[in-house]
This record gives C-alpha cells, structure tokens and sequence, in this order.
C-alpha cells in the first residue's frame, strides 16, 4: 500500500490522492516525471520530491522518515512493507498505575517482560524496532513506557489499532474486538479484562502460587492477538476504502502459541 500512497507533502491529501488514482497513477512508479502536469505546476514538483525522498527511505528501511512524511491516520499504510519488522507490545499495571508486564511479538517470537524479574531489561530488547503496534498505546501503553523508563522513545512508525479499527466502526475495547473479528483465546481467559491483571498481580504479591504465571499469560495473549488485528484491519481499511492494494494473508498462530507454552513453563 505505501507504494500507491501520495499522501506524502502538502497540498496532496485524500482528495487529490483519489484523483491520481482515478487517472490510473495508482504507485508511486506511475507519476510522470514531467514535463506533463498532473494535479498542478506548483504540486507536481513538490509531489516529485515528496517521492524521491519517500523512496529512498524505502530502500533504505527507514520506516521513521517514512511515517514523519505521512498524515498519523495513514500510518497504517506502512505495515505491509515493514510487517516483518513490526513488533506488536501491550502492558500491565497495578492499581497505583506503575507496569508490572509489558509483552512483545516480533521476529524473534513472544516474550513478556516482569517486575522482579527481567522488566528492567524491556529498553533494551527495543532496540532497532522500527514499526510498532498496540492496541490504543497512543493514550496508554506508550505514555507509560516513558514515564517508567527515562529516556525511551518509541518508534515513529507507530499504528495504534484502536484508531484504525474505529475509523472500521468498531469503537470498542481489545477484547470485544476479538469476539467480533474471531480472533480467539483460550476459554480459561475468557471474560478477563485489566481489573483481573491487576487482581492477579496483588495476588502474585500475597504469595499465590500460579498468579504471576496466569498475568504472563493474559498479558501475552494481548500483545500476540494484535497481529491478526493488524492484518485483518489492514485488509479491512483496503477493502472500505478500495484502495489500490493487494491484501495480506492472515497467518496461523500454532508456532506462536507454542513459543507462548515454553516461556510460561520458565515462570
């Protein structure tokens, strides 16, 4: 989808996207390089550079320059070309707010990071991201993570899949966005929310065995889900919007889940 986004300077928004594409300019390879005008005098040359310098970034796999150059509603555009650079995260707290799990997907597969184990670790193992998504981490997960660890910074390439999926209609909390898309988890954690994370984390804290387990677990189901919510979202927001895109395929989690197992049983 990036390669048929215009949406890149000034003076070129949905509108004059649209009208590209209707004169069949639909990837980035297709725009003229002169002297025929196509939107204006003034706006084909800034569209010009606009995609010199969005196609270097490309090529060089800056996805930070790319997302600076795009609108933040259309970040979302950015996924199929960074997906396997993508990192999927969600948090925990307890009740006085401060993180007790953070847990990642990426390509070295899911971890979850814990208070009084290895939480202090998480900036690090965030090195060299480039894309990340979350589920509404614009007004939480990220805001957190910065108040808990001076000097962390997220990507740029940022998608937060609540403002995508609302932008679908689905103005609603992670869990009810599962149920809707089919997107599924096992029954013992069905009906939890982030009350039962904080319960569980107070329960670790009084000496419960197995709590501190079952807060992995719940907290590695949230970051893990995001990826097929990404994909179905992705392939969603073509579809309503008929964009000149390929969709992607949603893939089968069993290797996922099988990692998930493994680092359970460490806790």
């Amino acid at each position: 989808m990036i390669h048929s986004t215009f949406q890149l300077t000034p003076g070129v928004g949905p509108y004059r996207e649209r009208q590209l594409w209707a004169a069949g300019v639909t990837r980035w390879d297709a725009f003229p390089s002169g002297p025929e005008v196509v939107l204006s005098s003034r706006l084909d040359g800034r569209l010009r550079a606009a995609l010199e310098a969005a196609g270097e970034a490309l090529r060089e796999g800056d996805a930070d320059r790319l997302a600076g150059m795009l609108p933040d509603r259309e970040r979302w555009r950015l996924y199929a070309a960074f997906a396997d650079e993508a990192v999927f995260l969600d948090v925990e707290a307890d009740a006085a707010g401060a993180l007790t799990a953070v847990s990642v997907l990426d390509r070295d597969g899911p971890r979850v990071f814990l208070r009084g184990r290895d939480l202090d670790r998480f900036p690090v193992a965030t090195a060299g991201w480039k894309l990340l998504v979350t589920f509404n981490g614009l007004a939480s997960d990220v805001p957190m993570l910065q108040s808990s660890f001076s000097g962390w910074e997220p990507p740029r390439a940022h998608i937060d899949l609540f403002r995508m999926w609302a932008r679908l209609g689905h103005r609603c909390g992670l869990k009810s966005l599962e149920r809707a898309t089919g997107v599924g988890r096992p029954d013992h954690l069905a009906g939890w929310n982030g009350r039962h994370a904080v319960s569980l984390w107070e329960r670790h804290c009084a000496g419960e065995p197995g709590a501190l387990r079952q807060l992995a677990e719940y907290n590695l189901y949230d970051a893990v889900n995001l990826k097929p919510l990404m994909t179905l979202g992705y392939n969603r927001m073509l579809e309503r919007y008929r964009l000149p895109a390929a969709p992607l395929a949603v893939r089968q989690q069993g290797d996922v889940l099988n990692d998930m197992t493994r680092q359970l049983l460490d806790i």
